[in-house]
């Protein structure tokens, strides 16, 4: 057993389930209980004053409950989650929110020894390391980026945000014929014009050289979809979608913006439908 002494807030909103908790912690030496909460609001304000590592925390409070509070907690305040419960209906939705352990009331001594143990392993330095290098390869499976540039990145001590593949600017020319930086998040829809792109953003209109083939590839494929062959369009400024016949549908962006989706690209936009109906 590892040296470590743990540090726990528990939250139950029935003082003699709160008190229990606390007394069986207690005669665990690994942990140490250094606050206690009866409702969600009192949860997020000792978690963010005390940083503990641990929170025991009931699924049933009034307020706020057990889940929405996980929710609400930033990750520099999130400590290791115990969900105590009397309940174990919710179990999947606690361990969807990657919760330590899972348990039903009332939480006897052995079993809160179990879960500090298995908290203990979670938190050796061995298990760390394991633990980042699959996180990062799997990140690299669904970024592209190589497992050395995400260490870097995770080493910096810059908020930079995560590294990508995809370009986060495009170098244009603008009207007076001079470089400019223009943000890709800003870009709403792209047309081809010839060999010209029409890049449109909100209030401008910018023309590079390029072809549709080229920019593609300088792009996220999850944030621009292709609509048309002469067409791709940021699905984050989508905030309207209406079938036509055929297949084919109309895209309203706003500001009297309005798209035509051909027939041939309408699978992609109806699985994009799909993908945010709730």
């Amino acid at each position: 057993m590892s040296n470590k002494i743990l540090t726990a807030v528990i939250v139950d909103d029935e003082p003699l389930a709160l008190e229990g908790l606390s007394l069986r912690l207690a005669k665990i030496p690994e942990i140490k209980v250094i606050g206690e909460a009866e409702n969600g609001d009192q949860a997020i304000q000792l978690c963010q004053q005390l940083q503990p590592d641990v929170l025991f925390l009931d699924l049933q409070l009034p307020g706020l409950n057990g889940i929405e509070v996980v929710q609400a907690l930033q990750a520099d305040t999130l400590p290791m989650i115990v969900f105590v419960s009397a309940y174990g209906e919710y179990a999947i939705d606690a361990f969807e929110l990657n919760a330590i352990d899972y348990i039903l009331k009332p939480a006897n001594l052995g079993r809160l020894q179990k879960t500090v143990e298995k908290i203990l392993a979670r938190s050796a330095p061995q298990h760390n390391e394991s633990e980042k290098f699959r996180l990062l390869n799997a990140l690299k499976e669904t970024s592209g980026i190589s497992v050395s540039e995400l260490e870097n990145w995770l080493k910096s001590s810059s908020n930079s945000p995560l590294p990508t593949q995809f370009a986060t600017e495009l170098v244009i020319k603008n009207s007076d014929n001079e470089k400019v930086f223009l943000p890709v998040a800003d870009i709403r829809w792209i047309d081809a014009a010839g060999d010209y792109m029409c890049v449109h953003t909100k209030n401008e209109t910018h023309i590079v050289r390029i072809t549709m083939k080229k920019l593609e590839q300088e792009l996220d494929d999850k944030i621009f979809k292709r609509i048309h062959k002469s067409t791709l369009v940021n699905i984050n400024f989508i905030q309207r979608i209406k079938g036509l016949r055929n297949s084919e549908s109309i895209l309203e962006l706003g500001d009297d913006v309005q798209l035509k989706v051909s027939r041939n690209y309408s699978a992609a936009i109806q699985a994009l439908i799909e993908s945010k109906q709730l």
